[in-house]
């Protein structure tokens, strides 16, 4: 997107900041403890290991805060709904990415891995680089960002980048 403000011009990268806006929801619901969830129509069954159950029923109340409504069942877990935002997240690779290497997560807090997931999912939740937006989406997208052009998105890339007339003007050779 390219946005025109005097003699300015700012190229938005869409995506990095649909991602962005995702993310800080999340994370602002999370830490509000006052995520929008969406329930499932079926319940998403979790088949742990007996290492796996344990490490996710030690941590069960981290899941719930960033809103996952999960519960303990015979063979491991339920989850019956997820964060709105993340309603099309693929939750059996969402649990394995956490899962995946549990031994090395004794040092790191589930919290911080769990954001991390969360950033994951939300580049995968956003409109993607490209995709060709209505003019609402766009408004929406302005709205949302109200501004803030310093924005980067959760893995550190800018959301924008400003470009002066005269800076514009010398790529052009049109003043040296």
């Amino acid at each position: 997107l390219i946005y025109e403000c005097k003699d300015d011009a700012y190229i938005i990268d869409q995506h990095a900041a649909h991602e962005r806006l995702i993310y800080n929801r999340l994370k602002k619901q999370m830490d509000e403890r006052a995520v929008v969830q969406q329930p499932m129509l079926m319940p998403f069954s979790l088949s742990l290991n007996v290492f796996e159950r344990e490490f996710i029923r030690e941590h069960i109340s981290e899941i719930r805060d960033i809103g996952f409504e999960i519960e303990m069942n015979d063979v491991g877990f339920s989850v019956s709904a997820v964060p709105l935002d993340l309603q099309y997240i693929n939750l059996d690779a969402f649990f394995h990415e956490i899962l995946a290497d549990i031994s090395g997560y004794k040092a790191i807090r589930l919290t911080d891995i769990l954001k991390d997931k969360l950033a994951s999912a939300a580049c995968k939740a956003a409109v993607k680089g490209g995709m060709d937006l209505t003019r609402e989406e766009i408004d929406a997208l302005f709205a949302l960002m109200d501004g803030d052009m310093g924005l980067k998105c959760p893995h550190g890339r800018p959301v924008v980048v400003k470009m002066s007339r005269t800076e514009i003007e010398k790529m052009f050779k049109r003043i040296v």
